[in-house]
C-alpha cells in the first residue's frame, strides 16, 4: 500500500538510484528537476515493491502522479488506482511522455489525454550545441565569434567549492537586475541558491564563464542516460554573445562520450524564451500529456 511522505532535500541520496530507471528524455524524471521544484509543487514520495512513486500538486491540476521509476507499469497503475479509490479521488498523471501514452491509455481506456505545448521540452543534438556548425546555426556561431573577438581574456571551467561564493554573488546581481513578478522567477532564484548552498548533495554538473576575470554566466545540469539536462542557466546580457558562448562551452565540457542529446527544458509559454530555444534548432519537442481517469475503482483489480 502506498504511503507518501513530503519530499525533503535529505531524501536525495536515498532516492537518486531510482532515477536510473527513467524511460524518457523529459526533464521531469531527473533528480535536479524533481528536487529543485519540490516545494512549489508540494512533492511527496513513496517506495513500494521496489518502485519510486511521486505525487505532486500542479497549479490547476490538483494532486497528480508522475510515472513511477522502477518495476512494471501494470503494477504501478493498479497501485495508484487503489490509492485514489480508497480516497474517492480521480487519477491524474502528469507529465506523461508521448512514448508512454499508449500503454497508459491501454490500461485506462476511459482516460482523457491533453497535451500542453508550453510544457514540451526542447531536445538538441549535442554536437549541434557544441560547435553551432552549418547554415542553420550561423546566427549562434556569429554571436560566439563576437564574444571571442570582444573578450580576448575569457575562460570556462567547472565550478569548484571555492567558486561558490562568487557564483552566488553573481546570481544576486542577476536577480536584482532582471527581477520579474512571476512567483516561479523568485522560486527559481531561491532554489538556485539552495543548489549552490548544497552543491555536494545535489551533485550537479556546473560550469562558469568568465570574461576579463569576472563571472558573466554559469550553468548547472546533469546527465541521465544519453542526455545532458541543462537545469539552470544564467548569463549577463551586457556581454554580447554570452548566452551562446555559455551554451557551447557547457556542451563541450560535459557532453562527452555516450551523451548524444541535450535537453534544455520547456519555455513555459514565454514568447521570448520560445524564440530563443527555437533558434538553436531542436531535433525534437518532447511532448508531455496530462491523463485523467474519472473512475479509479474500476481498475484496482485489473
Amino acid at each position: 500500500m502506498l504511503e507518501f511522505h513530503p519530499l525533503q532535500l535529505e531524501d536525495l541520496p536515498r532516492l537518486r538510484p531510482f532515477f536510473d530507471y527513467s524511460r524518457s528524455r523529459i526533464c521531469d524524471t531527473t533528480p535536479g528537476t524533481v528536487f529543485i521544484w519540490r516545494d512549489i509543487y508540494k512533492a511527496e514520495w513513496a517506495i513500494y515493491n521496489g518502485s519510486l512513486y511521486f505525487k505532486v500538486d500542479y497549479p490547476g491540476l490538483g494532486p497528480t502522479f508522475t510515472l513511477p521509476l522502477g518495476g512494471g507499469r501494470p503494477e504501478h497503475f493498479r497501485e495508484i488506482a487503489g490509492y485514489c479509490c480508497r480516497r474517492n479521488m480521480p487519477i491524474a498523471f502528469y507529465p506523461v511522455p508521448k512514448d508512454e501514452l499508449d500503454s497508459l491509455q491501454e490500461f485506462f481506456p476511459a482516460s482523457t489525454a491533453v497535451g500542453e505545448r508550453n510544457n514540451f521540452d526542447y531536445l538538441y543534438r549535442a554536437e549541434d550545441l557544441k560547435y553551432f556548425r552549418g547554415k542553420k546555426l550561423s546566427g549562434q556561431r556569429n554571436h560566439v565569434n563576437k564574444f571571442l573577438k570582444t573578450y580576448g581574456n575569457w575562460a570556462f571551467r567547472p565550478i569548484t567549492p571555492e567558486d561558490l561564493p562568487a557564483v552566488k554573488d553573481f546570481l544576486d546581481r542577476y536577480a536584482s537586475r532582471w527581477d520579474k513578478a512571476a512567483a516561479t522567477f523568485h522560486e527559481d532564484i531561491a532554489k538556485t541558491h539552495e543548489v549552490l548552498d548544497n552543491y555536494r548533495t545535489y551533485d550537479l554538473l556546473g560550469g562558469i564563464l568568465l570574461a576579463e576575470g569576472q563571472i558573466v554566466g554559469f550553468s548547472l545540469g546533469e546527465i541521465i542516460g544519453d542526455t545532458l539536462f541543462t537545469h539552470i542557466e544564467k548569463a549577463d546580457r551586457d556581454y554580447e554573445g554570452c548566452y551562446q558562448m555559455l551554451v557551447a562551452q557547457f556542451a563541450q565540457q560535459f557532453a562527452g562520450e555516450g551523451v548524444s542529446f541535450i535537453n534544455r527544458e520547456d519555455d513555459t509559454g514565454d514568447l521570448g524564451l520560445r524564440t530563443s530555444k527555437l533558434s538553436y534548432h531542436p531535433v525534437a519537442l518532447l511532448e508531455k500529456y496530462t491523463v485523467t481517469v474519472d473512475e479509479p475503482c474500476d481498475y484496482c483489480q485489473l
